[in-house]
Parts: C-alpha cells; sequence; structure tokens
C-alpha cells in the first residue's frame, strides 16, 4: 500500500495542522480476487467519520462513529477492472471539536499474473528482435542466447518497456550463431519465462533441375538429394540437442504457363522433395509451400523457360523461416 501525500489536493475546514491527523493509504495493485481499497488511520481519536467515494460513475458511502487515535479504517468497492480511477472525499469530527474535508484523488491498477503468448510469437533477423504477447505491463527482462550444441554464447538483463499485449525483445550475442534464446520476463515482483529460437539456416544444396512443366524428380537428379540429406543430418547432430529441426521446403517455377498452374506445380514440386527425404530417412518434421513464380533464381520476362528456376529451397529451423529471412511468412503445411 502506498501513503498518499496530501498538499494542493487538500481543502480544511479547521487549520492546515489537521491534515496531518489523518494518514491516507490505499491499494495501488489489487491482487485477484482482491477488492480495490481506501484506507484511514487518525492520529487522534474520531467522533464521526464519514466518507464518500466516487468511482465507475457510482457514489459511495460510508460512516465511522468514535474512531480511536490508530485505528485504521478500510473502504472496498467492488472490483471492475475497466476502471481504475477514484476521487474520495473525506470529512473527519475530531472529539476535540475541530473538523477536516479533504478531497483525495486516487489511481490505480489491477495487478494481472504475467503470462507469456508465444501463439504470435515471430523474430525479425534484420531486426535481431523477437515479439512476444504478454498479459500484463513488463520492465526488464534477462537474456542468455545458446548457440550449437547448447553452448552459451551471451546473457544480459535489460530494461524493457511493453505490454499488456506485443512486447519486442531483443537478441543477445552474435545473431548468426544465436540458436535459443531464453527469456525471462519481469513485471514488479512477478516473472514468466519462455525460449524461443529464431534460428534459421539454409541448407547448401545443388539444384534438383525438373523437367518444365513436371514434378518428376529425375533419376539423374537423386545424388543431389543424398548430398541434401548428408547435410540435413549433421544439422540435426550439430542442433538437434538445443532445439526441434524442421525442414521447410520451398517449390519454385520458371515463368512459362499461367500463374495459378505454376502455384501447384511448385507445390507438386515441393512435396515430391519432402517424399524423397522422408522416405530415405530424414524423420524430422518437414513442411512445404509452393512459391509458383515469386522466387525466381534467375528473373526473366514472362513465358521463360529458365532452368535454374526450376527449383526447389531447403531451410532448417525450429520456427517458420523468420522476417528478414528472404522468404516470405507463408502458411507452411505439414507433410
Amino acid at each position: 500500500m502506498l501513503v498518499l501525500i496530501i498538499s494542493a489536493l487538500l481543502r480544511l475546514g479547521i487549520g492546515s495542522a489537521a491534515a496531518q491527523d489523518l494518514q491516507f493509504n490505499y491499494v495501488p495493485a489489487p491482487k485477484a480476487k482482491e477488492n480495490p481499497a481506501f484506507i484511514i488511520t487518525p492520529s487522534r481519536a474520531i467522533d464521526e467519520l464519514y466518507v464518500q467515494i466516487t468511482v465507475g460513475g457510482k457514489t459511495l458511502e460510508f460512516t465511522r462513529k468514535k474512531l480511536a487515535a490508530g485505528s485504521t479504517q478500510r473502504f472496498e468497492w467492488p472490483r471492475d477492472t475497466a476502471v481504475t480511477h477514484a476521487d474520495c472525499y473525506v470529512l473527519a469530527r475530531f472529539a476535540e471539536g475541530d473538523v477536516s474535508e479533504i478531497n483525495v484523488p486516487i489511481d490505480y491498477r489491477y495487478e494481472v499474473p504475467l503470462k507469456v503468448d508465444l501463439s504470435k510469437a515471430s523474430a525479425d533477423i534484420s531486426a535481431r528482435t523477437v515479439t512476444v504477447h504478454v498479459t500484463a505491463p513488463v520492465d526488464s527482462a534477462d537474456i542468455i542466447a545458446y548457440g550449437a550444441h547448447k553452448s552459451e554464447l551471451d546473457r544480459s538483463s535489460i530494461s524493457l518497456s511493453g505490454g499488456p499485449g506485443p512486447v519486442v525483445v531483443p537478441f543477445v550475442g552474435d545473431p548468426g550463431e544465436v540458436v535459443l534464446l531464453d527469456v525471462t520476463l519481469k513485471a514488479g515482483g512477478s516473472w514468466s519465462g519462455f525460449t524461443y529460437s529464431p534460428w534459421f539456416l539454409d541448407i547448401p544444396h545443388d539444384d534438383v533441375r525438373f523437367e518444365s512443366n513436371s514434378a518428376e524428380i529425375p533419376s539423374t537428379e537423386v545424388y543431389k538429394l543424398e548430398a541434401t540429406l548428408r547435410e540435413l543430418q549433421d544439422v540435426v547432430d550439430k542442433y538437434g540437442s538445443v532445439v526441434p529441426v524442421k525442414l521447410y521446403v520451398a517449390g519454385c517455377t520458371d515463368t512459362v504457363g499461367d500463374a495459378s498452374h505454376n502455384l501447384d506445380l511448385s507445390g507438386r514440386r515441393a512435396r515430391a522433395i519432402a517424399t524423397w527425404l522422408k522416405n530415405h530417412g530424414f524423420s524430422h518434421p518437414i513442411y512445404t509451400y509452393g512459391f509458383g513464380e515469386a522466387l525466381l533464381a534467375v528473373p526473366t520476362g514472362d513465358q521463360v523457360d529458365h532452368a535454374a528456376n526450376r527449383r526447389v529451397l531447403y531451410m532448417v529451423g525450429s520456427n517458420p523461416p523468420p522476417a528478414g529471412s528472404g522468404v516470405p511468412q507463408v502458411s507452411w503445411r505439414a507433410m
């Protein structure tokens, strides 16, 4: 509880010294199931204490009589989380016969348990940030960055302002090496922790060259997939103990044919590659998406047959490719 300092807000009936005879407290952050309250403690005996509290468009009145010096009087009103201001009027008739009349405005907020919602979490590689949603205001964060094999890269405690709603948390450590962020958000005496992986890798590979208007993997191209499978296993060995490794396969086409046909064709190419990798030993989750003509390796005009654009991209991460990765953010489809 806070002690209110009454200065210009006083309007005393008899003498300013009477203000010192009433101590005012209130509950600045009512907890769950706790009502807001205004609290008065007189330092002298009172014959009658009248309190009027205006809050949320309603007026509540209280009268207490024959109060001893030092007796704490608590005046509560029902919880309404949409209302966080009250105007309190106090009229005290002391046993000695003098009267004190005081107006006390108070502002408070409801204490909300701090929780983190990761369902809308996102990373921005270029901005070096992770955005999460929280249920209450936060004021600081402790962040630990881990790299491959869960080696600790960096740790830091920072001031942070945001919430309720989205909160932007900066990376610590080299973003090119950070695999996992362990974050503890703090709000006063409460805290909530989460882990998030901004890690994202393009898998180096030789492109499987599809025939025009085909999603069949040519037998002469299989050796490229075998090399990709070995690259993927190396990634799992290096990072699998830190984060769940997921594979994202993006299908592409050249500009021959209409756009809607190429979207479908690129999706079938992505699924063909994903199916081959799954059938030949890659046991981790795989997601696919067809981008059609949107990710041309070699920019061309319309209706240009260019083999380099008939390709598939391979990306790994514990979350979908983030903003700044060069791949549009889409709803990837699980295999």
